[in-house]
């Protein structure tokens, strides 16, 4: 099989690199990389501190990745809660008082009560209502190569309800291409990606990895989410449209994403956001 090996460069030093797939017999002919994403997302004692595409070796971008548009639907919904309570034992009324579901606070509620951005995901990871799957069915993860067929990994794969669920809270559309760029005679299936109204486009398998990281703190997953649309994005630009692979250096956030709303203190003097593991 002629795949490219590939490596990943975490932004703190205790990240371990993940394994790659094995690398191609000639580097002349080396097809395009395909960075290994993390599983299911780390337990919640593993440091998060890492992007998901980072350090890659060379090749080719893809041209003419398929592409299609799946609407995405809003997670949330009204709701009513009743509640019946007896009157006093000598009398036969009963009353009958309707709350809002806010008054039984589902966990979320509160991240439907922000705007649509950065803080209503990290909202929703830290109140425990973003809980990403995966699509595991293996015919929907099948590989073609030019010696026969494989089946991709399902962590570059995130559910068609987890990245609707994306899409609503950080106000993007849910639309599919190939996780990578890819040479003739390969064919992979379509993955699900959030394109946000600044243009920016990335993997939803990318942002779902950061589900079990709320115990790092919400000004790490602000910074870390911001940072893994940042590079997935440009990432998804290199493999439809080629030009420089982008390379990042440890420890890279970026700019705030364009409409989106951060708590005071979180932007550096120097238009970053800033992460927090990163300061001394």
């Amino acid at each position: 099989m002629r795949i490219a090996m590939h490596t990943a460069e975490s932004l703190l030093p205790n990240r371990n690199a993940p394994v790659g797939r094995p690398p191609s017999s000639s580097a002349a002919t080396a097809g395009p990389t395909k960075p290994t994403a993390h599983p299911t997302g780390p337990p919640a004692s593993t440091s998060p501190f890492a992007s998901l595409f980072q350090k890659l070796s060379g090749g080719t971008p893809a041209s003419g990745l398929a592409t299609n548009t799946v609407s995405a639907t809003s997670i949330f919904g009204a709701a009513t809660v009743t509640s019946v309570g007896a009157a006093a034992a000598n009398s036969s009324a009963m009353a009958t008082a309707t709350t809002s579901a806010s008054a039984a606070a589902p966990t979320d509620t509160a991240a439907a009560a922000q705007p649509p951005g950065i803080q209503a995901l990290v909202s929703a990871i830290m109140n425990g209502s973003f809980k990403p799957t995966y699509v595991t069915d293996p015919s929907q993860l099948q590989e073609t190569t030019p010696v026969g067929t494989d089946t991709m990994p399902s962590f570059y794969y995130a559910s068609d309800a987890t990245a609707n669920q994306l899409a609503s809270l950080l106000g993007g559309t849910v639309v599919q291409r190939t996780a990578f760029g890819q040479d003739p005679g390969w064919s992979e299936p379509l993955a699900n990606f959030i394109q946000l109204p600044s243009g920016q486009t990335f993997n939803a398998a990318n942002i779902a990895y950061y589900a079990n990281c709320g115990p790092e703190g919400g000004a790490q997953l602000t910074a870390d989410l911001t940072g893994a649309i940042n590079q997935g994005s440009a990432l998804t630009n290199y493999y439809a449209n080629g030009g420089q692979l982008p390379i990042f250096a440890t420890g890279y956030i970026g700019p705030p994403i364009a409409g989106m709303t951060y708590p005071p203190g979180s932007i550096g003097a120097d238009g970053n956001v800033v992460n927090p593991a990163m300061q001394s």
